[in-house]
């Protein structure tokens, strides 16, 4: 076994009979992160450490983690609870394909643990030191903060903030993907506790309702901190700080940046303008739209035609559609009675940007693709079309982006 820290635990151990630590990944206020090899499934994983340093310390032997004395037990154990819940949720995320995958989390040696995929790439500030890059290309940082958006928006739809998202959370991979990591939830019980909340933010990328206790968080604030990272990543410089904004200090919009280099559209500049209000009340509120006024998000919708004539329904933003008979579960009602209470759901699929049709009904969807029978379902692209055929009409569908 090796050991170069005394505040990590030493390579090669094994946790919970079966994960053997390996070297350190990472060392952040709230925990420590090692590399770790599964022997039950053989793969490489990453194993993060419940270690809040200012709360608690490791025993002489270098194993078991014990709260820094009697004072500072309650919240050390309220933060290990928060903690595995974090894990919880994180392992109920597993369909979301950019946030980092939590395979497993135990509790042992008076700590907890999260088990995580192994992610191979860097940090986005890590990736641009790497390529000594001083801004990034604003192509690139497009499509990142759009993944990245897409990925905190069916976060925030299981009722889950980051509140830590920034260049140091959210990682690129070889293979071109993104995954958001170390979400902060315990940060959020640190803010009720009476240590400094300097290690809690990150100046620049932190809006003002993160710098007190009574401030209110949301969705809107994860807005801020990605709004903040592309700013960053396309100008090289970050945001000024919250409270130094509140006193007084500008925000160059991007447009009026003096970079030769950087190119800016007005409307992205604007964009980014609203989500870094310093008033959450006259903030962009969500990510779907902050993603929309960018211009990165599509709108799809459904065109019925009937007769000669056609009507647009936009999905929503949860991008679910049902059409069938019953008004309390659809978003097209049809009043015919050879159609089922919930006849077929249409699902968008943002990011691959197909619609995916599945039937509920003993009568057909019929479909550009053939024939959908009951429980059976099958994926659309932009253009393509579907309709559902009574004794009465024929209901006529068409699938849209715009």
């Amino acid at each position: 076994m090796g050991r170069k820290d005394a505040r990590v635990l030493p390579e090669g151990i094994t946790l919970h009979k079966r994960y053997i630590v390996g070297n350190v990944l990472g060392i952040g206020g709230f925990g420590i992160t090692y590399a770790a090899y599964d022997k039950k499934q053989r793969e490489r994983l990453a194993i993060k450490e419940y270690f809040p340093a200012e709360w608690a310390m490791r025993e002489q032997a270098g194993i078991r983690i014990v709260p820094g004395g009697q004072t500072k037990n309650k919240v050390y154990r309220h933060g290990q609870e928060v903690f595995i819940n974090e894990a919880k949720i994180l392992n109920r995320l597993q369909n979301i394909p950019s946030v980092v995958n939590v395979k497993d989390f135990f509790a042992e040696n008076g700590t907890a643990y999260m088990v995580m995929e192994y992610v191979d790439g860097y940090t986005l500030s890590g990736y641009m030191r790497q390529k000594n890059m001083k801004y990034m290309p604003y192509d690139m940082a497009g499509k990142i903060i759009k993944n990245a958006g897409i990925a905190a928006q069916q976060v925030h739809e299981k009722m889950l903030l980051h509140r830590d998202m920034g260049p140091d959370n959210i990682m690129l991979l070889k293979n071109g993907e993104i995954r958001l990591i170390d979400f902060g939830a315990t940060r959020m019980y640190a803010m009720n506790s009476n240590k400094s909340m300097s290690v809690l933010i990150k100046p620049g990328f932190a809006p003002i309702e993160q710098y007190s206790r009574t401030g209110k968080q949301g969705p809107w604030t994860d807005v801020y901190a990605l709004a903040a990272t592309y700013y960053y990543l396309v100008t090289g410089t970050k945001p000024p700080q919250a409270p130094d904004r509140i006193a007084g200090t500008t925000l160059v919009p991007l447009h009026k940046q003096t970079n030769p280099h950087l190119h800016i559209p007005y409307r992205i500049s604007k964009a980014v303008e609203h989500a870094l209000k310093e008033d959450w009340k006259k903030r962009t509120k969500s990510m779907r739209e902050f993603l929309t006024e960018m211009g990165m998000l599509s709108t799809p919708y459904i065109l019925m035609k009937t007769g000669e004539r056609y009507m647009r329904y936009p999905i929503g933003p949860d991008y679910t559609f049902c059409i069938g008979r019953a008004p309390q579960t659809n978003q097209i009602v049809l009043s015919d009675r050879q159609v089922s209470a919930v006849h077929c759901k249409v699902q968008y699929d943002v990011r691959n940007n197909r619609f995916y049709i599945k039937n509920y009904s003993s009568n057909c969807t019929f479909t550009s693709r053939g024939t959908l029978k009951k429980g059976k379902g099958a994926y659309f692209d932009r253009g393509e079309w579907f309709y559902i055929r009574t004794s009465k009409a024929v209901y006529t569908f068409y699938l849209e982006v715009e």
